[in-house]
């Protein structure tokens, strides 16, 4: 079988999928035709049915779950329609309205794509069976840079086998004259400390663990993704690409909702330096020992200090921000030059003391300590205006179960208690009766939708518009001014069906 292009040659299609930094555009191309060639039916391209399958490829990637699962096994069984999919969806997202002015290096949307993109591909790597593409892959890992003692002339990894002497598992078998810097693999070291050298030298040879490799790969794939995306971009005719951004419905609604729930900060990144500065903050003091820091309450810069020094993010833009700030008085030069941010408040100034709020993307936020705080927010200060006149329809009871059944303080409270908190809530209202009531909350919380929790009604709700001042007079916003738990927002990126929002 002939391995010249990746049309109909599979491991060709894996080599070029794998590689694509290394490769030229006709290979590229040819990839994109392997994969339009899953969506092909006696002839026919079936556009409906890949179109819906990039949305779904797309929406999904959105959660976190469906990428580190990704990294687990793979997502996409062929790396050809992986290349369609990912880059099709990636045209979706820097096409949106509300995102066509942004750098595509600020979009933390298509990061999350690029992640899936990047877990999937590895994954295939990984379980590939012929162990010529792991080599051919080491020869690009591993290579001499070209200032490093010149390239080498030969073969980089000769072989990849087992050396029982080193240890379990597989070893890149690589010449003293070939190896360079990259074949230093190292564990995972102690803060501040290098981590001990994993290669091995024996029979003039390096022996590196394939789990180095795949580390390697990992960093090579995530730089390699612009390529692609960039192939992808000049094979894409306009009208192909208004085609496809016209139709696609499902990208652009996730996008939107983003918006509507104030969270922009899963839309953008680094989209600030003050955001992605005082986000951090705020999580490394939720993450904190409460005797360290805390929210809702006033604390010096010092104590502020001790949180960030403790936080270990996972984002790099958070450890960015984390190393930002070296001492305490820089911290808190920052927070004073944030006064006006919704979740920031400098309580005495001369002594150095803020006090920090739940992170809100504009939208004020509202401190819940009773359920008559909800009432804050002018949707709901209406509806309690006309529950004083009137009866409530479904919809109202609905909602404000739900609301309250989100808040922090009845995650782990129990369901008498949740009910009693409630009955007490609508003991306000004239037509309050303690049975009928106690049944109808019952009745709300027994009820799902499709064997989940119902999420609570968002400002884009049809029904929250009768009782809405307008979204643009409001300072407040239903997801992004209450507390609610980062399980709900989850839940909204795993579960769409699960409305009504």
């Amino acid at each position: 079988m002939s391995r010249d292009t990746p049309v109909d040659d599979e491991y060709t299609a894996y080599r070029v999928a794998a590689l694509p930094r290394d490769e030229g555009e006709f290979q590229l191309t040819q990839l994109f035709e392997r994969g339009y060639q899953r969506w092909m039916v006696d002839g026919e391209q079936q556009t409906e049915k890949m179109l819906a399958d990039i949305e779904r490829f797309t929406t999904e990637a959105f959660a976190p779950s469906t990428r580190e699962q990704a990294a687990e096994r793979p997502y996409v069984d062929d790396p050809g329609a992986l290349a369609i999919l990912t880059t099709l969806g990636a045209v979706c997202i820097m096409d949106h309205p509300k995102l066509a002015d942004t750098p595509s290096r600020h979009l933390a949307l298509l990061g999350d794509l690029r992640e899936l993109y990047v877990n999937n591909i590895g994954s295939l790597v990984r379980e590939y069976d012929d162990w010529s593409l792991h080599q051919e892959i080491a020869e690009t890992l591993y290579a001499k840079a070209p200032g490093e003692d010149g390239v080498h002339p030969g073969r980089v990894c000769t072989d990849i086998t087992t050396r029982p002497e080193f240890g379990e598992g597989y070893y890149l078998e690589i010449p003293l004259v070939a190896a360079s810097r990259k074949c230093l693999a190292r564990a995972e070291g102690d803060e501040n400390q290098q981590g001990e050298i994993q290669a091995h030298i024996a029979d003039n040879h390096l022996y590196v663990p394939v789990s180095d490799f795949m580390e390697k790969y990992r960093e090579y794939a995530e730089d390699a993704f612009g390529r692609l995306l960039a192939v992808q971009e000049t094979a894409l005719t306009a009208d192909q690409r208004s085609w496809l951004t016209a139709n696609e419905s499902a990208i652009t609604d996730r996008i939107d909702r983003f918006f509507q729930a104030g969270q922009t900060h899963r839309v953008w990144e680094n989209w600030s330096r003050q955001k992605r500065d005082i986000r951090t903050i705020i999580n490394a003091v939720k993450a904190a020992d409460a005797d360290t820091a805390q929210l809702d309450e006033p604390q010096t810069a010092r104590d502020l200090h001790e949180a960030l020094e403790g936080y270990e993010p996972d984002r790099t833009w958070e450890r960015h921000a984390c190393n930002s700030f070296s001492t305490p008085r820089s911290l808190g030069n920052t927070l004073t030059a944030m006064q006006n941010h919704a979740s920031v408040s400098v309580e005495h100034k001369w002594e150095n003391r803020y006090t920090l709020t739940e992170y809100s993307d504009g939208a004020r936020p509202i401190h819940v300590d009773g359920l008559e705080d909800l009432f804050e927010l002018p949707c709901l200060a209406a509806m309690d205006d006309r529950l004083h006149e009137k009866k409530p329809v479904r919809k109202d009871l609905f909602n404000l179960v739900r609301m309250a059944w989100w808040l922090p303080q009845y995650r782990d409270a129990s369901t008498e208690e949740f009910i009693s908190d409630v009955k007490a809530l609508f003991s306000r209202w004239s037509w309050y009766d303690d049975e009928v009531t106690e049944y109808q909350i019952r009745y709300e919380l027994d009820n799902d939708i499709g064997g989940e929790i119902p999420l609570p009604m968002n400002c884009a709700n049809d029904d929250m518009q009768r009782y809405c001042i307008g979204r643009d007079q409001c300072p407040y916003s239903i997801y992004g001014s209450l507390p609610f738990p980062e399980e709900m927002y989850e839940q909204i990126d795993d579960q769409p069906k699960h409305a009504p929002q």
